[in-house]
């Protein structure tokens, strides 16, 4: 997908809507137009009483707590992150009443612009609450609000618009994420981790209230993301102001760049899910290469809505038309594997050349645990590394218990090779393998060598028209995936005429 420009065409969905109806509550003459302010970059512990001006990035509910101070008294606190700059935003946690707390959670919303004054700068704690329940973030230190010693106002100085425009800024490297495929696929063992994500909203669910088991009463909203690897995965929200934000986006219109969403395995669904916490936050429509690819992608697609879809959604067949040959295929992985470029489907006509079904049979079959998907050995006796999952580390495959046998699919080192070039180092998975082997995965150990031998040499240098997906994993040095799609026959007519 080729870049156009910057962002021009997403919808503008702000968090206007959320905070609109607050505003309207309080006065203009909240709204400070200058002071004397101090850089986030600037600021240090010990700085006499500094004002700040910043973008708020993302913020929690009033939350109350027994006072150390006076036993039996109780106070109030709510955190937010304030951001000035793209590389400098800031913890923020204020202090006061209840009246208090709450008057300034209902009168400041996410993407607000604000002036703080009076505050207290304080050197980060490290004894590990900070990593566990905050947003992480560049500064050494964190911002203290008192609300009898502090304040706190709706700013519109010279600095509101580039504060403004940092709401589509990533807070973190745009391509510091990972593809929805790899954290279903072999993102087990990331369960209870917190990641960064890259996806489209496809649909938003309803909010629902939920009591819990100790009986608190809060709320819950579901909704389905997608990008070109996988077609529906779970992000769930609880309350938040996150929750009334997002029933403003618009499903397929809206991307989101998730920094810091906790991810785990829903031994229900038997799949990966994601929920946004204390340490989460979102960027809507992110001004980025990436972003754009994403969503030009989501409008290209003809989707069908299907409930619990956690499958891929590659393109029909028919829809790929473009054809490559090996050499360029390898110019094409190359260029991945040295930095982020989007998916790219296509069809290359070429002779499987290294077709090793007949060696050795743990190069052909690759075994999962039934429950999470994670690849097993034989070597550890099948034994399942999830932690998460409730096979278990500990518990061991057994012959005699259908519901924890692993799983068989087919995984087949190949190679192709054209009059271009021979690109090694891929494989025909699971279904695609099993058309073309002719035997079901988890009956392959029992077959004769004989009738392997004779199944390599019927498809061994043998003209076929393969169908690829060549897409990239996360990160500076991601791994980079080619799978094949379609692997079918071809006359002589057709190879000869596409590789001219």
């Amino acid at each position: 997908m080729a870049w156009t420009g910057r962002f021009s065409d997403f919808n503008d969905v702000s968090y206007a809507a959320e905070s609109s109806d607050r505003r309207t509550k309080y006065p203009k003459s909240d709204i400070v137009k200058n002071t004397t302010l101090t850089k986030l970059e600037n600021l240090h512990p010990g700085i006499s009483s500094p004002a700040v001006a910043g973008i708020i990035l993302t913020k929690d509910v009033p939350k109350c707590i027994q006072s150390k101070k006076n036993p039996g008294t109780e106070r109030y606190l709510m955190s937010f992150v304030l951001r000035d700059a793209p590389s400098c935003f800031v913890n923020v946690t204020c202090w006061g009443t209840e009246l208090g707390i709450k008057d300034i959670a209902a009168k400041f919303a996410i993407s607000d612009i604000v002036q703080l004054s009076n505050v207290q700068v304080q050197p980060k704690s490290y004894d590990g609450y900070e990593d566990k329940y905050k947003p992480s973030t560049p500064m050494s230190f964190n911002i203290t609000f008192s609300e009898n010693h502090s304040n706190i106002d709706h700013y519109s100085g010279p600095e509101a618009d580039f504060l403004h425009g940092l709401q589509n800024v990533p807070i973190k490297a745009n391509n510091d994420y990972y593809i929805l495929e790899d954290v279903i696929a072999h993102g087990q063992s990331l369960s209870g981790e917190h990641i960064n994500l890259l996806t489209v909203v496809r649909r938003i669910g309803p909010v629902k209230d939920i009591t819990t088991k100790t009986g608190k009463k809060t709320k819950r909203c579901e909704l389905k993301l997608m990008d070109e690897t996988c077609a529906s995965f779970a992000l769930i929200l609880w309350e938040s102001d996150m929750i009334d934000i997002a029933q403003s986006w618009v499903a397929l219109d809206t991307v989101l760049f998730i920094a810091d969403v906790r991810v785990s395995y829903d031994e229900f669904r038997a799949t990966m899910v994601s929920t946004a916490d204390s340490k989460t936050i979102f960027t809507v429509n992110p001004d980025t290469l990436e972003a754009h690819s994403l969503y030009q992608f989501a409008h290209s697609q003809n989707f069908v809505e299907q409930e619990g879809t956690t499958g891929q959604s590659d393109p029909p067949l028919e829809s790929i038309t473009d054809i490559y040959t090996v050499s360029k295929l390898m110019d094409m992985k190359k260029e991945r594997t040295d930095q982020w470029k989007p998916t790219i489907y296509g069809i290359i006509f070429a002779y499987l050349s290294h077709f090793d079904v007949d060696g050795d049979t743990s190069r052909v079959l690759r075994y999962r645990c039934q429950k999470c998907r994670q690849t097993v050995s034989e070597n550890t006796g099948y034994a399942c590394s999830n932690p998460e999952c409730s096979n278990g580390i500990l518990n061991t495959f057994s012959s005699t218990v259908d519901n924890t046998k692993p799983s068989v699919e087919y995984s087949v080192p190949v190679s192709w090779s054209d009059q271009t070039g021979t690109i090694d180092y891929c494989s025909i998975d699971g279904d695609v393998a099993q058309q073309m082997i002719g035997i079901k995965a988890e009956e392959f150990p029992k077959v004769s060598f004989q009738r392997k031998t004779q199944v390599k040499w019927t498809h061994l240098l043998e003209k076929r028209k393969v169908h690829f997906k060549l897409s990239r994993s996360v990160g500076e040095a991601g791994k980079v995936f080619l799978k094949v799609l379609s692997c079918k026959s071809t006359d002589a007519e057709e190879f000869q005429y596409t590789i001219q």
